[in-house]
């Protein structure tokens, strides 16, 4: 591992941390930073997303939802994090539809 690895990580860990404990302002500091020193990395994005929601702020968790579908995620949990951004920005029918499929998907993945 080298040095921006190692930050990346720390950044990464401290602001899941800090978004779990109710200091969202503190965490988006940490994880907007951590998004700079790598934009592509799916799990700092999915906490970015996580912690804009928890934040108040559904319609930039929805921007960064948008950045990891460009980039190819594909997990039935972004399905569940994109439903309540949606439902929480006040667009309640598509939340209503994003639901329906990430509870379909997960009856698929339980059957499998």
């Amino acid at each position: 591992m080298n040095q921006k690895d190692d930050t990346l990580q720390l950044l990464h860990a401290l602001g899941y941390i800090y978004a779990n404990h109710g200091q969202t302002k503190r965490a988006l500091v940490l994880q907007l930073i951590a998004s700079k020193l790598e934009p592509e990395n799916r799990p700092v994005l999915r906490t970015l997303a996580y912690t804009f929601l928890n934040d108040g702020a559904p319609e930039r968790a929805l921007a960064v939802i948008a950045r990891l579908r460009s980039l190819d995620e594909d997990d039935p949990l972004l399905d569940l994090l994109q439903g309540r951004a949606l439902w929480r920005a006040g667009h309640k029918a598509e939340a209503r539809r994003v639901f329906q499929h990430f509870i379909h998907r997960r009856r698929q993945e339980n059957r499998a």
